[in-house]
């Protein structure tokens, strides 16, 4: 997705990173939002001595410890340094300086072979723990990045306990403890936050950068570089959804009228929720209810958790299907889209 100047959000997260290691931040919001787009703009625009190891789970299969460590980590074939100095200088060696963002985190083979046969998270933890050691000695500042996480909330270690609480707590130590490592999380399922954060002790020890939609003057800019005519209908289609933006100037390119592509997004929307309807709903008993939970946004397009009392449960359904986004911080509930709010509209 292409990255649209977002000054703020770009000078709070530099402002993260030029201080000491000190919270594990969350970096969430709706879906298509941005908010890669923003993490990876920002680390092209870090000094030199930044290293950002940036593991992005989004598309990938992570079903136990196994898909997790080759996620993680990017072997070295045919190496066998053991100290984690002569790993670091042999890496980054033969990286160019320029270079500050790796997609996994550099492992001689025999070392990796160890670990994997193991299959113990403390020692997956422990050797992390040494890289980041080592970055800080070497007089660089490591960030550690995972993108999408919640894909890996399933995954159990050897004696049948979530990984991701674990992952967690390493990822204080980095932070609040030791202070070693700047630890981002990024998602867009804000379910998964509310989880862990009640699971894995996290009160005082995490914040939040919300990255939100694109509100009308800075969408209305947008607009004008995606060569958009008449604004202000498509604000009322899509509104500052950077995805929408996209998938407009996409079906502009097919040779679609701006009135007509927007038409036909809106029709996918709609057809999203009856097959929704249909196909999910229908199999459940309380269906119906789930259904008409979406009443409350055909005139609304924000309302608070507290509104929902005991239908909270049901209304998960939603969010969990990305038709609804909910802000755990705020404890807000809206659609995911303007887009899919005018579909609610005319749908339910």
């Amino acid at each position: 997705m292409p990255f649209y100047n977002r000054e703020r959000y770009i000078k709070e997260m530099k402002a993260v990173l030029s201080g000491e290691p000190n919270f594990v931040y969350f970096v969430y919001g709706p879906i298509n939002s941005g908010k890669t787009a923003l993490l990876i703009k920002v680390f092209e625009e870090l000094p030199e001595n930044y290293r950002v190891f940036y593991i992005n789970f989004r598309w990938r299969y992570v079903a136990d410890i196994n898909n997790l460590l080759q996620v993680l980590f990017d072997i070295r074939r045919g190496e066998y340094q053991e100290d984690i100095r002569e790993i670091i200088t042999e890496f980054f060696k033969e990286s160019a300086r320029a270079v500050k963002r790796f997609k996994g985190i550099p492992i001689p083979e025999r070392i990796f072979d160890v670990i994997f046969g193991e299959k113990k998270v403390e020692n997956i933890f422990k050797y992390l723990e040494g890289i980041f050691e080592g970055i800080r000695e070497c007089g660089d500042v490591p960030v550690f990045v995972l993108d999408e996480m919640q894909s890996i909330k399933e995954v159990i270690n050897t004696v049948g306990k979530p990984v991701i609480h674990e992952l967690f707590n390493f990822l204080v130590g980095m932070t609040k403890e030791t202070h070693l490592c700047h630890c981002l999380c990024a998602t867009s399922d804000c379910l998964f936050i509310e989880d862990v954060y009640s699971n894995a002790r996290l009160e005082g020890r995490a914040k939040y950068i919300l990255v939100d939609d694109l509100g009308k003057e800075e969408a209305f800019r947008v607009y004008e570089e995606f060569g958009f005519g008449n604004k202000e209908l498509v604000w009322d289609y899509i509104g500052g959804k950077i995805g929408d933006m996209v998938s407009l100037f996409e079906e502009k390119k097919r040779s679609y009228k701006e009135e007509e592509a927007l038409k036909r997004m809106l029709k996918n929307e709609r057809a999203r929720l009856e097959w929704i309807k249909l196909k999910k709903l229908k199999k459940r008993e309380d269906g119906k209810e789930i259904w008409s939970l979406l009443l409350n946004f055909k005139e609304h397009w924000e309302t608070t958790k507290n509104q929902f009392e005991e239908h909270f449960d049901k209304l998960l359904f939603w969010i969990e299907e990305n038709v609804l986004f909910y802000n755990p911080m705020e404890g807000t509930v809206r659609p995911q889209s303007r887009l899919l709010w005018r579909a609610i509209k005319e749908v339910v």
